[in-house]
Formats: structure tokens, C-alpha cells, sequence
């Protein structure tokens, strides 16, 4: 874990339910498996998340919360990762396991327009 970081908010581990699954099936949330170990202790390789499409007119974002992006230099490459620090539009992602991550320490500050969404379950494998 990045220090001075929050610990892992374990209100975001649950079990697969009916209603996220009416939710993927809808399109109202997608989903992700977890590659790599850029997030570990907080996500594991072959863990699944799911994530809610950022709202341009209610931004909800805040130190801390755990976001899937664009990646800023690969194209078509999504990165999931913590959100460290908020500058005006522009924010500074880091992954917990900070030996292990390529964020922002490598690519800089992104844009708001890279992020896609916001994580709010994930599904230990």
C-alpha cells in the first residue's frame, strides 16, 4: 500500500449478486478482470471489478478512490489505479503496490477526460 494512502475500502468486496448482474446486463456498469499486480494488496490478478461510467455533469471523484482510465500513452490500453492527488482536471493515479506500477510517477498527471469510471465492487478470485 502507497503510504499515506487509505487502506482498501472493504465495503468494495462483495459477492456476485442479482442486482450488479442486472447492472452489467443493462449496461449500467461494466466490468473488468484485474491484470497484473500494479494494485496489489487491494486487487489480485484475475480479480474482477466492476466500475460505474463517470458522469461528466456529477463528477464524483475524491482521493482515494480506486478508477479505471485510458491509458495516456498506449492506446486502447485501460489501467486501473488509485487516485493520489486532484489538481484542478487533472489527476495524479498511482498503483498501491508502488515497486509494481506504472502510473503517474512515469506518465504524468491525465486529463479528466481519460477517466472512464469509478470502481465500486470487487470480486475476489
Amino acid at each position: 500500500m502507497t503510504a499515506g494512502l487509505p487502506q482498501a475500502d472493504k465495503s468494495l468486496f462483495h459477492k456476485p449478486d442479482l442486482f450488479t448482474l442486472f447492472t452489467l446486463i443493462i449496461g449500467y456498469r461494466q466490468h473488468l478482470r484485474v491484470v497484473g499486480t500494479s494494485m496489489e494488496e487491494t486487487l489480485k490478478e484475475g480479480d474482477l471489478i466492476t466500475y460505474k461510467k463517470l458522469n461528466p455533469n456529477n463528477i464524483d471523484l475524491e482521493i482515494g478512490d480506486i478508477i479505471v482510465a485510458s491509458h495516456p500513452k498506449t492506446k486502447n490500453k485501460l489501467i486501473i489505479k488509485r487516485i493520489h492527488g486532484i489538481y484542478q482536471n487533472k489527476f495524479d493515479l498511482r498503483g498501491d503496490n508502488s515497486l509494481s506500477s506504472t502510473d503517474s510517477r512515469e506518465f504524468g498527471l491525465i486529463e479528466l477526460d481519460l477517466i472512464i469510471g469509478k470502481v465500486d465492487k470487487i470480486f475476489s478470485k
